[in-house]
């Protein structure tokens, strides 16, 4: 698999690169101190290049990326239905016009609410008797007898 090109493997080959010619050319040219200034410096610069990529362009540039992704919203807001949400949603269900099975499955399930939750034995009690008027042979009720 070749080795794909980018900005940090750039930066290292060329600096890299510039060290070891510079090196190669001081310890042909032993006279002249400025090849081994040179190396030197492109060694520092290397070094730098990856420390800056690492700790600053690379984490910035991920910032910047999220921030016009929409990454930087904070979580996904909260959209499960509230308790309230869900009673009116099964109190809907059990008036209007929904199948039968729809309608005796949200009545268990708002008794089991009204009962267990809202403390309110009345009201479960209350929407199984119009369940069991509006269905008399429903045996999906036969348990609240």
């Amino acid at each position: 698999m070749p080795h794909r090109l980018s900005a940090p493997t750039i930066g290292r080959a060329v600096l890299g690169t510039a060290t070891v010619l510079f090196l190669v050319i001081a310890l042909l040219l032993r006279d002249d101190p400025r090849w081994y200034v040179a190396a030197g410096t492109a060694g520092v610069f290397w070094t730098l290049w990856d420390l800056v990529w690492s700790h600053v362009l690379a984490p910035l540039g991920r910032w910047i990326v999220q921030a016009f992704s929409g990454g930087l919203a904070g979580p996904p807001p909260n959209v499960r239905p509230t308790l309230e949400d869900t009673i009116r949603l099964l109190e809907s269900h059990v008036a209007g016009k929904a199948a039968r099975g729809v309608q005796l499955q949200a009545a268990i399930r708002l008794e089991e609410i009204y009962r267990m939750v809202k403390k309110d034995p009345g009201r479960a009690r209350d929407v199984i008797r119009r369940m069991r008027d509006r269905f008399p042979d429903a045996v999906e009720l036969r348990r609240y007898e």
